[in-house]
């Protein structure tokens, strides 16, 4: 594992913040985002300052890596917490916004009007992938024993989730296997143990997601241990 150690969140978020701009500025023009706590200071970060100026400088695809089936005006979307962040100034000329229209309603509908958005934009692969991991070691919305796991031919799938009760869709497997490069942002001592698993090949998803490719890992030292 790449794993970069920080002192605090606040040391973790300026090197993200400082990796994405540094990957844009030699050419990444698709990044895609997830949602959650720990990289909203990021977006914020992006969507500010000398930060904003130079992503705004040239073109980019952002591409939302997964979502609720709520409207994007309730607290708990992602789409709505990135307006609100990274895009609080407005999304830059030349810049533009992938994400699932929940409006449609039906789960099956949203994922594949997302994919039909993904190629009417001509979207190949993913430059960056910006990705979260959960205590039970999900990533995306690829949860432990859930079938989009095994989902292998499409861009973006609906998936039941029985633990939350609730509906989600994500980006698959092979999507943000293809990525350049998947950046993996973990704080906490919550996640040390799935962490610490992962460095040993236990299969959680977001192990399936990282394993083999270029993977970067930003963990605070809660997260790293001792």
């Amino acid at each position: 594992m790449n794993l970069r150690i920080f002192d605090s969140v606040d040391d973790l978020i300026r090197a993200a913040a400082r990796t994405i701009t540094q990957r844009v500025n030699s050419g990444a023009r698709s990044i895609a985002l997830s949602g959650g706590s720990t990289p909203r200071p990021l977006y914020e970060l992006l969507g500010s300052g000398e930060s904003h100026e130079q992503l705004a400088a040239v073109p980019i695809t952002w591409v939302l890596v997964d979502e609720r089936c709520v409207p994007i005006d309730d607290p708990q979307s992602n789409a709505g917490m990135i307006q609100q962040t990274l895009f609080g100034r407005g999304i830059p000329g030349g810049h533009q916004f992938l994400r699932f229209r929940t409006e449609l309603g039906d789960a099956v509908h949203i994922a594949a009007d997302f994919e039909e958005q993904w190629r009417a934009l001509g979207l190949d692969s993913l430059d960056v992938v910006l990705l979260g991991m959960g205590d039970d070691g999900h990533t995306a919305s690829l949860f432990p024993g859930t079938p989009v796991l095994d989902v292998k031919d499409r861009v973006a799938a609906a998936v039941f989730v029985p633990r939350l009760n609730a509906w989600r869709v994500t980006l698959t497997e092979p999507v943000l296997r293809a990525a350049a490069l998947r950046m993996v942002l973990a704080a906490g001592p919550s996640k040390r143990g799935v962490l610490e698993e992962v460095g040993k090949g236990v299969d959680y998803p977001v192990a399936r997601v990282t394993r083999g490719v270029e993977t970067w890992w930003f963990v605070d030292r809660e997260a790293a241990g001792p």
